[in-house]
């Protein structure tokens, strides 16, 4: 136990306090989740998995009572200066998805700290944890959609690649679950097991270039799917039609076919020049992507330039997104801006 009776009274106020408000944390954590999978899912964003937590008290009680290497204690200002009670993760295939959704979040939320851990592990010239960090905060100017009761709440969003989270999973598991200081061994191994991930890494970003040129060769792209439009054909013409357009979520591409389908582009022949005769780049211009959009996002917005409102009134209620009403009129109404749109 901490000997100094003042540091016991201090935590044991913030643990009071947090004990007062848990359940709102709760509430705002997964608020924050839906807002983040909305974000990505509407950009049309590839990941493997969106996480989040709220630390439990005894996990909050071991950081309250950190302190520095001089002996100070590292949280003397209690709650207000920790940013990870509400910490959220998303995990991805590759580390390009990493950065567009790094990107995507910090046009949702207030940035109050960036850390890149594998752009410092690589300025030592060391392995080890790899992923990057945002310290967030949910402003009133702009809250996303369900965040509005937590104005103001602050936490911390992870970002790793999936072979990044095998890593720091087992890492973490390993040293906390030791029940003495962890044999050289066992370091050097994670040390050397680090070094693969990142070439392993490097390797899937080089594959999925590869078979994205590939795909892009119109010969291949197409001359083996079936007459009928599928989420996979679908899926098959965006590679060709949006090569270096970031993959959508397979999930993704079927709904696309659903949204095809009102308009009554049921064939791969139909989508294929549909998709071919687009102005991707005029769409691009008009709507100003912070940057290159996922197929589907890409692809609803072109619905959108050659269907105007009869879009928004037959797939407003399709999916799972509650306020796509409100993103569609917003994104016609940007695209409207410039004259000489598509119809």
């Amino acid at each position: 136990m901490d000997p100094d009776p003042a540091h016991d009274r201090l935590i044991n106020r913030c643990l009071d306090e947090y004990a007062a408000t848990q359940h709102q944390k709760r509430a705002a954590a997964n608020a924050i989740q839906d807002a983040i999978a909305a974000r990505l899912d509407d950009d049309g964003l590839n990941y493997h998995a969106i996480e989040h937590r709220v630390k439990d008290h005894q996990s909050l009680e071991q950081k309250l009572r950190r302190r520095n290497p001089d002996g100070s204690l590292k949280y003397a200002d209690g709650l207000s200066g920790i940013d990870d009670i509400i910490g959220a993760r998303v995990i991805t295939f590759l580390q390009l998805d990493v950065e567009r959704a790094i990107t995507a979040l910090r046009n949702s939320f207030e940035v109050i700290a960036h850390v890149d851990k594998t752009a410092e592990q690589r300025e030592k010239g060391e392995f080890g944890y790899s992923g990057q960090h945002l310290v967030l905060r949910i402003s009133e100017d702009a809250a996303p959609n369900g965040c509005r009761h937590h104005i103001g709440e602050r936490f911390e969003v992870q970002f790793r690649t999936i072979l990044q989270h095998a890593w720091a999973e087992f890492e973490h598991d390993i040293r906390y679950k030791s029940a003495g200081p962890v044999p050289p061994e066992v370091n050097r191994a994670f040390t050397l097991a680090s070094g693969l991930i990142e070439l392993a890494d490097n390797q899937f970003s080089t594959i999925s270039n590869v078979v994205a040129a590939e795909k892009a060769n119109p010969d291949e792209s197409t001359r083996l799917l079936p007459e009928d439009l599928t989420g996979e054909a679908l899926e098959r013409i965006l590679e060709h039609s949006l090569p270096n357009n970031p993959r959508s979520r397979i999930e993704q591409y079927e709904w696309l076919r659903e949204l095809l389908e009102t308009h009554g582009i049921t064939t791969v022949a139909q989508a294929s020049e549909l998709m071919g005769s687009a102005d991707w780049e005029g769409i691009a211009r008009r709507i100003q992507y912070k940057f290159a959009p996922g197929h589907v996002r890409a692809a609803d917005d072109l619905l959108l330039v050659r269907y105007g409102q009869e879009h928004i009134d037959k797939t407003q209620t399709l999916g799972h997104d509650r306020n796509r009403l409100g993103k569609l009129n917003h994104r016609l109404r940007r695209l409207r801006d410039e004259p000489g749109t598509q119809r």
